[in-house]
């Protein structure tokens, strides 16, 4: 259940009635005009000439606005200043999404009990969590800093949204069925420029913020420690696996695929290491800090709640990431370069994102910029102009640390650092309901880090490891680079006029926290790459962690709090964060992954080995896994050695659904099965898997026939089959895919469980970033073992492949061959057939946009993609993709009650950036509207969900050819 549910129940019931007192929809609101509306070419010459279906007074314009929605949804917004125009679209936003804007907002803001806190008091908890995360305070922050510019569009952005508030509660404009089921026009209070601020940060921190990962190592390391001891307390089977945390838990990727090779300007210019920590640490090979099992706990607690409410707004379950890519008009068919882009975050209803074109060169002005931007935020951040196009992808570069403090109890309370007692701060907040209720909440601040994490101070007790004492108490604190005022919207608004790369570079230096990654093509024919990204400069002692014999410490786990692990207050000089201007090889990609192979090795410090040129600066640890960015890669490779590259070939990159671990790892399961039956065949051949072939003797012959499905499936495609009349290499493909994920996961669990859930405590718990870490242990155990801790080479293989629940030593073979038998198991069963025939994958794999607005919850939801009564999908739309692919659709393998999945491509974006101007094709997943009833609600979805682009108005002839209406606001 999402956060808001319980927001929802409780307006629904002091509602009275579904539409909350509304008739969504009636005469003279947008979505009214949208139900009569014809569709079909206009004739006209110019916008004007398109028929004004209704002209609008929107006060404080400067001059008269024309907006012209296209058969897509999308407005396409004409004036002659670019704060009208902006005022006009903060109207037009709020019409199509309101009910998503109120959400969020509520959320960042941590404003959630002043709707309905008087009903549901848990809401003002949540509200207490949100507060800590501190948006809100961030951008009342930010908001000093901005230009005069900056902040008179954000101004405007309001009040065009306040606009149309104000006419929700005059009745004169409605919300949509479903919504006002849950939002009371009434009840709405004005939009203000600290709500997008706000919503702007939450979106940085849900793509930055990563105090869940340092608890995580740091939860997963100690109770390691505790199970497999180097001794094995006298088992020698414990003491040959004591080694294998580096196994289950390294940051090495599955692929090495860079974006380049290593650090730019390290050794080639003036001042290269200037800003390096010093080599000597100030506390020499620290050790990593191992809280008490209580205080970890109950971190972890408040962290897998702050990744929930992330996730519920941004996240969909946890596969975040993107790609992009660019490629040189040296390499493509009309010498132009081209731009891709496919930010994966959380598939609702409605979409994150919502389509808009801004123009005011029309009119003399600087700006005409087509793209996305979140809801409840004013600039377009995935777009293009008729200069340069852009994408962004997340970049995992560490901005986050963690602190175990020792607190010295008193009035005040004082933390020890660098060995003085420094005093706690107090930040506090006021919290409200709607029944004029208050509540004051207040935050322990160590000054020199940031706030203690709620629930985490607790009295040390004599069994507590050092640095705890009786009489002191510990807790932990949470250091963020978003917790300082930057200028992210400025990065945009200046994107909107950049005429090259070289502006575009420019521009994006305002853009420090988030971590996003930028792609860019222009109109000049360069292609670049950058982040501008505050990366801060650690202790050099954080750098010296081991991984192999996990000793020192390290940013990726729990700093000890006391000094000598902290920020320097430097940050990594933009000449070496990694970026690369038309590479040789004509093409540039980033999928998430390390961008230069810090990781490579499996260690991603820059203390151990300092003369390795890829270890030169710390940059993070928790890169994506290179599955994606392989792929990309390879394919790039091939296309650009062909020459005459096409935006088509763009998009079917993008669409690309070929299994990366189907690739890897059919083979070490075709080899393993071919042993196993010819132990059937042979009894005796393979005396490591005698035992396993005599118990499943009845199960043989459906394995090898699951071999044979495996071996003839060469192309690794994984396709849906389920919809229209698929051909017979498809349905093979669509079966092999079940019975490869279903035989993978379970081999997943066969080989780890009993290290990681009887021995300790439960590790494999759901938890995604945990389980994509053991899922690289695998690719490595099948195809590069010998370089693995828990290498025997007496056995010649892991010994991780050992079960250490029986007397006997399991191999290789035997957890293969149990893994395909329970794999046919659960297929049969969830299928409802032993015909593989029917074990068709898109019945399996599925996907539903869930209804970010809770709807009602008294038994309808209309809002949900499709929705839960839909007689042809009740389980969501099939999909082809499994793990890792390039059209990302991934899901837990831990979890076989479904393989569905919640998190993809926002868009398809790709722009060919010709001289005549952008020529760009997308798709949105579900529409432009969150009204059930409007025809642009999910007009896009049966685009998306079949990998169909179509081409985005941009130029006047454009526009009107795809025009449906045009509305005009006044002064």
């Amino acid at each position: 259940m999402r956060i808001f549910s319980f927001l929802g129940l409780a307006l629904a019931l002091a509602c009275g009635d579904d539409d909350g007192g509304m008739d969504a929809g009636s005469d003279g609101s947008l979505d009214a005009m949208d139900a009569g509306m014809d569709v079909g070419p206009v004739d006209a010459q110019t916008i004007e000439e398109i028929p004004a279906e209704r002209e609008i007074t929107l006060a404080g314009l400067g001059d008269t606005v024309d907006a012209v929605q296209d058969e897509r949804g999308m407005w396409h917004i004409y004036g002659s200043d670019l704060n009208d125009v902006v005022r006009a679209q903060g109207y037009l936003q709020a019409a199509d999404r309101m009910g998503q804007m109120e959400f969020i907002r509520r959320q960042a803001t941590g404003t959630l009990g002043e709707f309905a806190g008087g009903f549901v008091p848990s809401l003002l908890d949540t509200d207490a969590e949100n507060r800590f995360d501190g948006h809100r305070r961030n951008a009342m922050a930010i908001l000093p800093t901005l230009s005069a510019e900056e902040r008179s569009l954000l101004e405007d952005y309001a009040a065009g949204v306040n606009e149309y508030i104000a006419k929700l509660r005059t009745f004169e404009e409605q919300l949509p069925r479903g919504v006002a089921s849950v939002v009371n026009g009434d009840l709405l209070v004005d939009w203000d420029v600290i709500d997008s601020l706000s919503i702007a940060r939450l979106q940085a921190a849900s793509l930055s913020l990563d105090t869940r990962d340092d608890l995580n190592n740091t939860d997963r390391l100690q109770r390691w420690k505790t199970h497999f001891p180097a001794d094995g307390g006298g088992d020698t089977r414990i003491a040959a696996r004591s080694g294998a945390f580096h196994d289950l838990y390294s940051y090495r990727p599955a692929r090495s695929a860079y974006v380049r090779d290593g650090f730019p300007n390290v050794g080639t210019d003036t001042g290269t290491r200037a800003l390096r920590p010093p080599v000597a640490p100030t506390r020499p090979f620290a050790e990593l800090a191992l809280p008490p099992r209580r205080v970890i706990d109950a971190g972890l607690r408040f962290a897998e709640r702050q990744e929930q409410r992330f996730a519920s707004l941004f996240g969909g379950d946890e596969h975040r990431g993107s790609n992009s890519w660019v490629v040189s008009g040296a390499a493509t068919a009309s010498g132009n370069p081209i731009l891709a882009n496919d930010p994966h975050l959380g598939l609702t209803s409605p979409p994150l994102f919502w389509m808009a074109h801004v123009n005011t060169k029309r009119a003399g002005g600087d700006v005409d910029v087509a793209g996305q931007m979140i809801a409840g935020t004013p600039v377009n951040i995935l777009a293009f102009t008729d200069r340069i196009a852009w994408g962004l992808t997340t970049s995992a570069y560490d901005v986050t640390d963690v602190y175990m403090e020792l607190i010295t109890p008193g009035d005040p309370a004082t933390v020890e650092h660098d060995g003085a007692q420094v005093p706690l701060e107090v930040v506090t907040e006021i919290l409200r309901d709607d029944l004029g209720g208050m509540r004051t909440v207040e935050f322990d601040l160590v000054p020199h880090h940031g706030l203690l994490i709620p629930g985490t101070r607790t009295a040390c007790e004599a069994s507590d490891p050092p640095p705890c004492e009786v009489g002191k108490e510990i807790a932990f604190s949470v250091q963020w680079t978003g917790n300082e005022p930057t200028n992210e919207a400025g990065a945009f608004v200046d994107l909107y006029r950049a005429q090259n790369v070289d502006d575009a570079r420019d521009a994006w230096r305002k853009f420090e926290v988030g971590g996003q990654t930028l792609v860019v093509a222009d109109v000049e024919g360069n292609i670049y790459y950058t982040s501008s990204v505050r990366i801060p400069i650690r202790d050099a002692s954080t750098n010296a962690y081991d991984p192999v014999t996990q000793t020192g410490a390290s940013p990726c786990y729990v700093l000890d709090g006391r000094g000598g692990q902290d920020w320097t207050g430097e940050f990594l000089d933009e000449r070496y964060i990694p970026h690369t201007l038309n590479p040789d090889e004509n093409f540039i990609f980033t999928a998430n992954g390390d961008p230069v192979g810090v990781t490579e090795d499996g260690d991603a410090h820059n203390g151990v080995d300092p003369d390795d040129p890829d270890d030169d600066f710390f940059i993070g640890c928790a890169f994506a896994d290179g599955y994606r960015a392989d792929r990309i890669q390879e394919r790039l490779r091939e296309l650009v050695s062909g020459g005459n590259v096409t935006p088509e070939d763009m998009s079917a990159l993008q669409n690309d659904a070929v299994s990366p671990l189907g690739r890897i790892m059919v083979p070490v399961i075709l080899a393993q099965l071919d042993r196993a039956l010819e132990e059937r065949d042979t009894p005796a051949t393979h005396i490591d898997l005698t035992l396993a072939v005599t118990e499943n003797a009845a199960a043989m012959d459906r394995v090898e026939m699951a071999r044979d499905r495996l071996m003839a499936w060469t192309s690794f495609d994984t396709p849906a089959a389920v919809e229209g009349t698929p051909m017979a290499d498809e349905i093979a493909d669509s079966v092999a895919t079940s019975i490869f994920n279903a035989a993978f996961g379970h081999l997943m669990r066969n080989t780890f469980d009993d290290e990681l859930d009887l021995h300790a405590d439960g590790m494999l718990d759901g938890n995604l970033g945990r389980t994509n870490l053991v899922n690289r242990a695998m690719i490595f155990m099948a195809t590069d073992v010998e370089s693995m801790a828990s290498y025997d080479a007496g056995l010649g293989d892991s010994v991780l492949w050992d079960d250490l629940n029986t007397i006997e030593v399991e191999s290789r073979g035997d957890r293969v061959l149990r893994a395909v038998v329970a794999a046919l198991e659960w297929l049969e069963e969830r299928f409802g057939t032993a015909d593989m025939d029917m074990w068709r994958w898109g019945r399996l794999h599925t996907v539903r946009l869930d209804a970010l607005v809770p709807a009602s919850l008294l038994g309808e939801d209309p809002l949900s993609i499709p929705v839960p009564t839909d007689a042809t999908f009740p389980d969501g739309f099939p999909r082809h993709g499994d793990r890792g692919v390039v059209d990302a659709s991934s899901f837990g393998m831990f979890n076989f009650e479904g393989v569905d999945y919640g998190s993809g491509p926002q868009q398809r974006l790709v722009v060919e950036m010709t001289p005549e101007g952008p020529r760009a094709v997308n798709s949105l997943p579900g529409g432009n509207s969150e009204d059930p009833d409007s025809m642009f609600h999910r007009n896009e979805m049966e685009r998306w969900r079949f990998n169909e682009v179509t081409p985005v108005p941009f130029t006047e002839r454009e526009v009107i050819t795809a025009a449906v209406r045009r509305i005009r606001f006044s002064p």
